[in-house]
This record gives structure tokens, C-alpha cells and sequence, in this order.
């Protein structure tokens, strides 16, 4: 059974994170993805440790580049140019992550390779878009959730904005929206049969992310503080330390729930008082020091029953390795290499049919280098010289 889009081909030329991700997302969905990067250059996401036992190859190569065959190429040169429009002609889909700009220097733009393959579908993925004053603006996460508003009321009033330790920019943003935008012309090319471009920017996609505050502003003007909205710990949907040190989270928003949970906690009392009462900062004193005489084990104990929004903050080995849901939902699975098997994310979209194909790991760049050059007609010596003039490197 093949998978949803095994009749799609994407050449991939991203690095880092929202790219990859992306292209792996439709690897995994059967497309034809062929990598494309220069080995001499630094990828911080692929080389970064910890490496896979003893082979040179990281824990985030083996994942990001799952399914995916890969090609060495030097797009400094003339040669590698012209390899590119070769591969253009039998490709879908093209995905970039060059800062604006820089595939047009390379004579790789979509006005380029529409030429000479009309029907191309061609995606930019960078920080701040294609246009406007800071389209060749260098950024990462932080930066996109700094300018987007986001982190101006996450965190608390004392200590500011904290961190997430997740690339919510660039996986819920450039990533899906690139998946999004790319099936979409996908779509409607099966309709015209007309490619087209599409921008994506990291930045842009933030901005709905401020949801309700966002959505108010922009009817009333007034501008929202930290801890003092639904969701940002004005009211009792908070997390809550408990006596080992460890963290409940509890979103008890609907007054069903909540009475679950005062009930739970054995502080019925609490019910009338609402998830936001007006002396909600009493009231969250009084939570944080009935949560604070038990340790996380007891009231994962006393909740496991309750249904009421209230959940654990499981670390690591908890969630991958133990948590029982997770595993029902085989939201991590084992990949071979060689004669053993390292563990992965799953691809989270699960479908009836066209199920996800999982058929190896991420394998280095240019494992597939001489395989493809000679399905573009090239000879051994041809592919010696190109190799000697640093066309792969």
C-alpha cells in the first residue's frame, strides 16, 4: 500500500529545522524527496550530538533525513547549476531555506525554473518573507516570537518572557504551513495543472498565534498583561509545584471540571469561588500549598481517575519510554541500522489507508550522489571529472 503522496517528487534544499521537518513529514507520507546539500558546509541541526553509538551519524540526521535519498552539490559552481535544472525537469516540488535572494544569485529562482518546468510548485521558507523591510533579516525561534507579540505576555510579571525549549516558529509555523501551502498547489494544480510559488514566512504565521488577546486588540486597543489573561496565569489553568519538586498542570477551565478538581484536591470550598474569582492570587496561594503537601506520585494517583484537565509535567524518559498512551499511539518507533535499531519520532498524522512508510534512516549527504548523476545520463568519467572540479563538495 503505497502512501498519500507517493506520486510526488520534492527536491529539498533546506537546512536546520522547519525545511527538513517539512520534507520529512512528506517523505514519510511516500514523496520522493531528494536531498541536495554541500558536505562543506556546517548544518548546527545535523552535526549536532549526540551521535548514534559508533557511527558518525547524529541522532537528528538519522530522524530529519529519514527517507530521504541525499545528493552532494556545490551550488558555487556552474556545473551544479546546471545539474539542478536537469533534476528541475522531473521534480513537483521544490523547497528552499536560503535567506531571500539567494537562489535568484544562483540563477535558481522560481522565474528561472518555471521555464523549464512550468509546472513547478517552488517554496520559500525564511524568517521574516520574501518582502518587506526585514525580508533578509537573519533570526531564529526567539526571534520570531519576540517580534510577533507572543512572548509579551508569556512568562510572568517578575521575570519576564520564558523560554520553551520547542521551535514553535519553525515546526508549527514554517514547517506546516510550508506542508499546508505546498499541498494546497499541489491541489490546485491537479485542477489547472499550474505550478506557482509560495512565501513562507516564520514571522508571519506567529501572528494569528496570539489568538484571543490578538483577535481583542485588534477590536478594542487595549493592550493585555502578563498573568492576567485565561491562558497565561491570570486565573487558576496554571502549573503547580509539588512536594518532590516536580509540576501538576492543571487546566480545569469549565465549571464541571473545575468542581472536579476541588473535589480531588479536597478543597471544596473552592468550587463557588470559580477558576477566576476576583482574589485569584489567594486563590492560587492556597492551591500552591495544597498541591505543595503531596508529592507528584500521590496525585497522579489521586487524578489518574478524574477527568478534570489535570496532568503531570513528564520529563523525558517518562513521556518517550514509559507513558502508556504514548506507546498506544506509537508516536515513537524503532528504526534499523545496520543490525541495530535506534528509536524515532513517529509522523504524527495518522491515516485509515495511505499509512505513513517508514523505509530507512537518514542517511549522510551524498550517499546517493553517483546513483542519481547517472540517472541523469552521466558517465563514471563524467561524474570522476565533476568530482574533480569540486562540484559535490
Amino acid at each position: 500500500m503505497k502512501g498519500a503522496l507517493s506520486n510526488v517528487k520534492v527536491l529539498d534544499f533546506t537546512t536546520l529545522l522547519p525545511g527538513p521537518y517539512a520534507t520529512l513529514m512528506m517523505a514519510d507520507m511516500g514523496a520522493d524527496v531528494l536531498k541536495i546539500s554541500s558536505p562543506s558546509k556546517l548544518d548546527l541541526v545535523l552535526e549536532k550530538e549526540p551521535f548514534f553509538e559508533d557511527t558518525n551519524k547524529s541522532a537528528n540526521l538519522l530522524w530529519l533525513n529519514r527517507n530521504k535519498n541525499t545528493m552532494a552539490l556545490n551550488l558555487k559552481t556552474k556545473e551544479g547549476i546546471d545539474i539542478v535544472k536537469k533534476l528541475v525537469k522531473e521534480y513537483d516540488v521544490l523547497v528552499e531555506q536560503f535567506r531571500p535572494g539567494v537562489m535568484k544569485s544562483l540563477g535558481l529562482s522560481y522565474e528561472d525554473l518555471k521555464e523549464i518546468n512550468p509546472a513547478l510548485i517552488y517554496c520559500s521558507i525564511s524568517s521574516y518573507g520574501q518582502t518587506g523591510p526585514m525580508s533578509k533579516r537573519a533570526g531564529h525561534d526567539i526571534n520570531f516570537l519576540a517580534k510577533s507579540g507572543i512572548m509579551s505576555l508569556s512568562g510572568r510579571k517578575q521575570t519576564g518572557p520564558i523560554l520553551t525549549n520547542t521551535q514553535i516558529g519553525d515546526l508549527a509555523i514554517g514547517a506546516n504551513n510550508a506542508i499546508i501551502g505546498i499541498l494546497a498547489a499541489l491541489n490546485y494544480k491537479n485542477a489547472t495543472g499550474e505550478g506557482q510559488y509560495i512565501d513562507i514566512s516564520m514571522l508571519d504565521g506567529l501572528i494569528s498565534y496570539n489568538t484571543f488577546d490578538g483577535a481583542g486588540y485588534l477590536v478594542d486597543e487595549k493592550l493585555p498583561n502578563r498573568e492576567e489573561g485565561m491562558l497565561n496565569g491570570g486565573c487558576a489553568y496554571d502549573f503547580y509545584r509539588t512536594l518532590d519538586g516536580r509540576y501538576l498542570s492543571v487546566g480545569s477551565l469549565e465549571p464541571k471540571f473545575w468542581k472536579a478538581f476541588c473535589e480531588a484536591i479536597d478543597r471544596p470550598e473552592f468550587i463557588n469561588k470559580t477558576v477566576w474569582p476576583e482574589d485569584v492570587r489567594d486563590l492560587k496561594d492556597e492551591i500552591s500549598k495544597t498541591i505543595g503537601a503531596k508529592n507528584l506520585s500521590e496525585w497522579i494517583e489521586i487524578f489518574k481517575d478524574k477527568d478534570c484537565c489535570v496532568e503531570p509535567v513528564q520529563n523525558l524518559k517518562e513521556a518517550l519510554s514509559e507513558d502508556e498512551h504514548i506507546k498506544a499511539r506509537e508516536l515513537v518507533i524503532e528504526m534499523p541500522v545496520g543490525d541495530k535499531k535506534v528509536r524515532q519520532f513517529s509522523m504524527p498524522i495518522k491515516f485509515s489507508k495511505s499509512k505513513a512508510e517508514y523505509k530507512h534512516v537518514g542517511k549522510t549527504i551524498g550517499e546517493d550522489t553517483n546513483s542519481i548523476m547517472k540517472s541523469l545520463g552521466y558517465s563514471d568519467e563524467e561524474i570522476k571529472n565533476l568530482s574533480n572540479k569540486n562540484v559535490f563538495k
